[in-house]
């Protein structure tokens, strides 16, 4: 059962996916099914624990006390998580895509990766004592960020959705590079002679993001987008319901169909109007002077300002872009036209000599926006060691300036 699902996964979505065709790819019957698993999640999870065992067994870095045999430990992770995901990967990004919305997936996942932020908040504990790495944020916190940076990576890399990041290996030298800086506060860095990178237009444009249909500007189509900013402050997109939406706004269900086709729909009207918010609020790092880390660390927390209704926009977005595939293209827009100002930010601070060399510009800029994207959902889920926004939100900006700018 487990390795026809898997199968299965490869070219079909969880969503998809029917008990059936897991019995028909398997040779089993249904009676067999459902002696062992009451539906296709408990496979899921299952299969992930199976996954898990293969990939590390009794070598991952939770067997050995924290020093330089589990600092070796957690190197040599990074190579097996990069087998595991070029291995099992459709079976870690069903995972990943239906955790919010089935809490036995988001509890297997969540126990899995508690394993690893342990693992690396023991060591940045010890590498503290021992007077190596500076102190920080809560090396609990810490270790989530990284953590669930590289889960994001290797997710967007594996599933194709960033063009930075063609392949899972691709994000390997990048994580290796922003551990060692949020860690130790900067990279080591060879000096070599300084050679020019070329930003060509493409990269510094970016992907425009989508302007909203001007027949949402109409009064009647502008009070139903209140009235969804308001009920997302207290319920979820997927809890919120049409028929809530209409009592809200005061208007019949003939008015919301004839401006929306879904509740998703009108949603992402609201998105893009949040997202070119915080795509102009990154841009704002181009105009400050980034010798002053200060200055950079104030942008940087203007940024991630998520106060309000715009906040409740964003940790839905966070959380549904994954399986909504209208809302991915919208999103993975926005953090396309992201990755082209940070990455033109890097490329020419590096020509400058203001920022160090290091991996690629395009593939480290994008391995660390999705690092502080899966961050920032994460703090908005309220995710154990990640739950006070502010705190995070500081955290970020020093790990933004200790990636491309600190040197060790």
């Amino acid at each position: 059962m487990f390795d026809a699902t898997e199968r299965l996964l490869a070219d079909t979505s969880l969503q998809d996916l029917t008990v059936a065709q897991i019995l028909e790819t398997a040779g089993l019957s249904r009676a067999n099914f459902y002696h062992y698993f009451a539906n296709k999640y408990d496979v899921l999870v299952a299969l992930l624990g199976r996954v898990f065992d293969e990939s590390y067994g009794t070598d991952a870095p939770w067997y050995t006390d924290p020093g330089r045999d589990r600092a070796r430990r957690m190197g040599s992770s990074l190579e097996q998580t990069l087998e595991m995901w070029s291995e099992h990967g459709a079976v870690i990004c069903a995972v990943i895509e239906h955790m919010h919305s089935q809490p036995s997936v988001a509890a297997a996942w969540q126990r899995m990766f508690e394993r690893f932020v342990s693992a690396v908040a023991e060591q940045v504990t010890f590498e503290r004592a021992e007077g190596r790495a500076p102190d920080g944020p809560p090396a609990e916190m810490l270790g989530a960020m990284l953590v669930g940076g590289a889960e994001r990576a290797f997710y967007v890399s594996s599933r194709g959705l960033d063009d930075r990041l063609p392949a899972i290996a691709s994000v390997t030298s990048s994580l290796s590079a922003i551990n060692e800086a949020a860690i130790y506060g900067g990279r080591t860095v060879r000096r070599t002679a300084k050679k020019r990178v070329p930003v060509t237009a493409e990269r510094r444009s970016g992907r425009v993001i989508p302007v909203p249909d001007p027949a949402a500007d109409t009064e009647t189509a502008q009070g139903i987008l209140q009235a969804m900013r308001e009920l997302l402050l207290s319920s979820t997109l997927a809890e919120l319901s049409v028929a809530s939406i209409l009592k809200k706004a005061g208007i019949s269900r003939a008015s919301f169909y004839f401006y929306f086709r879904s509740k998703e729909d009108a949603f992402i009207v609201l998105f893009r109007e949040a997202a070119a918010d915080i795509v102009a609020g990154l841009s704002g790092v181009a105009d400050v002077d980034r010798k002053d880390p200060s200055a950079l660390l104030a942008q940087v927390g203007n940024w991630l300002n998520l106060d309000g209704h715009a906040g409740a926009i964003i940790k839905n977005a966070v959380h549904e872009w994954p399986r909504l595939p209208e809302l991915r293209v919208e999103y993975l827009a926005a953090m396309t036209a992201m990755e082209s100002t940070l990455e033109s930010i890097i490329a020419a601070d590096r020509e400058r000599g203001i920022a160090p060399p290091g991996p690629p510009a395009g593939e480290f800029t994008a391995t660390v926006l999705w690092t502080v994207e899966r961050t920032i959902a994460g703090s908005l889920a309220g995710e154990a060691h990640l739950d006070d926004l502010d705190a995070v939100t500081a955290m970020v900006g020093q790990f933004l300036y200790a990636s491309i700018y600190g040197t060790r």
